[in-house]
């Protein structure tokens, strides 16, 4: 599968919302990561979800408070690096 950029954004922002955080209505792919409560060990669960089901492994040096704030920033870090 080609994974476009809007893909990987549903995709990212689905498995934060559905398996790694507890978040209510207002959780959008635009919400901060942080406040919504992602720590350390759900990157890492996130990271390996997100390879489960992209193929796309994330080097976690590209992980920077930017690409973290939101599953939309952290969707277009994944794209870029499938894109190359």
């Amino acid at each position: 599968m080609t994974w476009t950029r809007e893909a990987l954004t549903d995709r990212v922002y689905e498995i934060l919302r559905d398996d790694l955080l507890t978040v209510g209505e207002e959780f959008t792919p635009r919400s901060s990561l942080i406040d919504a409560g992602l720590d350390s060990l759900a990157v890492t669960q996130l990271l390996l979800a997100i390879e489960e089901s992209t193929g796309v492994w994330v080097d976690e040096s590209l992980l920077t408070e930017e690409t973290l704030a939101c599953a939309e920033s952290l969707a277009a870090c994944v794209h870029a690096q499938i894109a190359g």
